[in-house]
């Protein structure tokens, strides 16, 4: 029997949550409202050296109605998972979704079709928190720093280069979906150098940018990403703005034609953080407002690179 083509392939990568990731994949699972002819699979890419993940693939097969794979991805590199992730995938598409992350049942149709009727090269769409012990942390009553929602309309352009008019920060792979063959090229599309510092998604999708590949905002694509206790510290968060702003600043700088004007440019704009949100800080005490001199500290390089602990056993995010 001649296999079928697939469509979609959803990429998952994976270290140590089980617990949540078997969350992810029941709701990858569970999609509905699928157009007719669209066929999909699940890979899980497993990242931890004693293969964790295994078992609850194994477990879950049975259940799924489409193909269930686990794939073997190296040790701790985000990076290499997504690499192993996306040259196991068959489909013509790959969609992303991180492993503390639970799309709604519609995720996967509203991803397709909004690629599909407007022939962009990538879809993203927003991230809603879900948190441990079912509320906010005191100090982010509403969860506003744990959600990503560019609030624009479906199908808008984003074009995550320009300056000018302001554009939406904080794009990444999670909550994706992109054409192979205009996003995802040769045997290794995201940069394995950079997978325990992290920022590899970010210079993949600004590369693409700088190429000329057409990004849209896919508003009803939606998922829910679970914050265990240890990521609802201010502590946290500030660590985690400080070392994504440091990853924008260094692949900006990477992939700028002219290095130096790139990099006065983003001092200008940390000094000009440091300044106006410092005085801000003196005066008002918000942690908004830390937080975007902790974004200032990450483009003047300050900061870790590495992992953020999350948990007392020392494990850290994998993003």
């Amino acid at each position: 029997m001649r296999e079928c083509p697939v469509t979609v392939s959803i990429v998952v990568p994976c270290y140590d949550r089980m617990d949540l990731l078997e969350r992810t994949l029941r709701a990858c699972m569970n999609q509905t409202g699928v157009p007719a002819g669209l066929t999909w699979e699940i890979m899980v890419a497993d990242n931890h050296p004693e293969r964790m993940a295994r078992d609850v693939v194994t477990r879950l097969q049975p259940q799924s109605p489409v193909p269930l794979h686990h794939v073997p991805a190296g040790v701790r590199n985000i990076a290499h998972a997504r690499n192993c992730g996306v040259a196991a995938a068959k489909g013509a598409f790959i969609a992303f979704v991180d492993d503390d992350e639970a799309p709604e049942p519609d995720w996967l149709a509203a991803h397709f079709t909004c690629l599909d009727r407007t022939g962009a090269d990538a879809s993203f769409g927003p991230k809603y928190p879900v948190f441990a012990g079912g509320s906010a942390p005191d100090w982010d009553a509403d969860g506003r720093f744990y959600t990503t929602d560019f609030q624009m309309k479906q199908d808008a352009e984003i074009y995550p280069l320009r300056w000018f008019p302001p554009q939406p920060r904080g794009l990444g792979t999670g909550n994706s979906m992109m054409r192979r063959a205009t996003c995802l090229v040769g045997k290794a599309p995201f940069d394995e150098k950079l997978g325990r510092c992290g920022g590899e998604d970010t210079l993949l999708l600004l590369t693409l940018a700088h190429e000329k590949r057409r990004f849209v905002w896919c508003a009803n694509a939606r998922v829910w990403e679970f914050n265990e206790a240890g990521r609802m510290t201010f502590a946290y968060m500030c660590k985690r703005v400080q070392r994504s702003s440091r990853h924008s600043a260094m692949v900006r700088l990477a992939i700028s034609p002219n290095p130096v004007a790139t990099r006065l440019g983003v001092y200008a704009v940390a000094l000009a953080q440091m300044v106006v949100y410092g005085g801000m800080w003196l005066f008002r005490r918000r942690p908004g407002d830390y937080l975007q001199i902790c974004k200032a500290l990450g483009k003047f390089g300050v900061g870790s690179l590495d992992f953020i602990p999350e948990r007392e056993s020392g494990t850290g995010s994998q993003g």
